[in-house]
């Protein structure tokens, strides 16, 4: 028996080593590279199933939370870090993304993006990213997913439990956590597509982008506009996979600019998406569907702006992720009329709503006590709440868009 099992194993890092492209560094959840896990899955290189059944994550974001799932990396907020893929299967490139949730996969935020040219070719290859400046401090997963150029229509996932520590720097720098987009999700039964021979352009890749590609394209389907619907979770072993929630419509596309990326070749960034999700071992998921979805989500912006001098019209135009001025040149800012508290969400602007709670707009966000902040997913639910980087402060209140002040 102990013959078969070793077999089984030599097979099994022989299938990791031969078949499309898997996350290496950091060693993600069920990798064969992962100390910490008992259940390996030698199959870490293959896509999400084409039903979305076990996004996110290949359905092992279970493990957060237990032995398996321990952190295997610790990341300074504001440092450089770097992610590792292998593989021979390649499929011509494509593009990928570089995302973290801190609340088990429900909610992810984009904190890179690499059009065309991810990966590069077969075999090893790195990718430096830099991890945003206000992450909060804890614990979070980081997840790898990329969208493939040549072969059948698929999305690739894979995700590592890493620390994230305070910075040295106390200083805002960058757009903030808050003003990022949420992953891209596509080719998972939620309606949304990607085109085979082109690399995938996110319709918003975030200010922090890496452009490679000299072949792009947009998505396809119903997120032809917009950054993709949200995929039924993934079921529990005694249930079958839930109805599909309805499109989840896109925020506008930022304004964005150059970060390091790619080691290879450092290129120019182009413009370019807010997505909650529900995971498995996380909340409970509610029995009904939610309603349909609004045909578009707000665009996200904040009310900083720089003060303009007496007399002086201010500047046309409004990124929809404006740069954050010093605090020297922030002016507060009328707090636009916000939404109604959702019925039953059991929260206000004070205490906030509990992680799940029906909200009314999508999109909109809560800002609570000055502090922290939650926003309104996919389903129409509130997302967990977090605290906002030091020395930072929000206008109190539930609205479309989000006032620092």
């Amino acid at each position: 028996m102990h013959v078969v099992a070793s077999l089984a194993a030599v097979l099994g890092m022989t299938a990791f080593a031969q078949a499309h492209m898997a996350m290496t560094n950091p060693p993600p959840l069920r990798s064969p590279k992962n100390k910490f896990s008992t259940n390996v899955d030698y199959d870490m290189t293959s896509p999400l199933n084409a039903d979305g059944s076990n996004f996110p994550c290949k359905g092992s974001i279970g493990l957060v939370g237990t032995p398996q799932g321990q952190a295997v990396a610790e990341w300074a907020a504001g440092s450089q870090q770097t992610i590792s893929i292998d593989g021979s299967a390649w499929h011509g490139g494509g593009s990928c993304q570089a995302s973290l949730s801190y609340d088990k996969g429900k909610t992810w935020t984009v904190i890179y993006s690499w059009l065309g040219s991810c990966p590069t070719g077969p075999g090893a290859t790195s990718y430096n990213f830099p991890v945003p400046a206000d992450a909060a401090a804890g614990e979070a997963v980081f997840a790898w997913s990329w969208f493939n150029q040549i072969g059948n229509r698929e999305m690739y996932m894979n995700c590592a439990v890493v620390n994230i520590k305070a910075g040295a720097s106390k200083k805002r720098r960058g757009t903030p956590m808050s003003g990022r987009p949420a992953m891209f999700v596509a080719n998972v039964g939620n309606g949304c597509g990607t085109t085979e021979g082109t690399d995938l352009q996110f319709p918003d890749p975030g200010p922090d982008v890496d452009t490679k590609g000299n072949k792009l394209g947009p998505p396809t389907g119903k997120c032809a506009t917009g950054s993709g619907s949200n995929p039924a979770p993934a079921p529990q072993p005694s249930q079958q996979p839930s109805q599909q929630p309805s499109q989840q419509p896109k925020p506008s596309a930022s304004k964005t600019s150059a970060a390091p990326g790619n080691t290879e070749k450092p290129t120019p960034s182009v413009p370019g998406g807010v997505f909650a999700t529900v995971g498995l071992g996380s909340d409970p998921t509610p029995s009904a569907q939610p309603s349909a979805q609004p045909s578009a989500q707000p665009t996200l912006q904040t009310s900083i702006r720089p003060s303009a001098p007496a007399g002086t019209a201010p500047p046309a135009g409004n990124p929809s992720v404006p740069a954050v001025p010093s605090a020297s040149q922030i002016s507060a800012s009328p707090v636009p009329t916000g939404q109604p508290p959702a019925a039953g969400g059991g929260g206000d602007s004070t205490s906030g709503y509990a992680p799940g709670a029906a909200c009314d707009e999508l999109g909109s966000w809560n800002c609570i006590g000055g502090t922290q902040f939650q926003r309104c997913g996919s389903g129409n639910r509130w997302s967990p709440a977090q605290g906002l980087a030091a020395g930072t402060a929000c206008q109190p209140g539930v609205s479309k868009v989000i006032t620092f002040v």
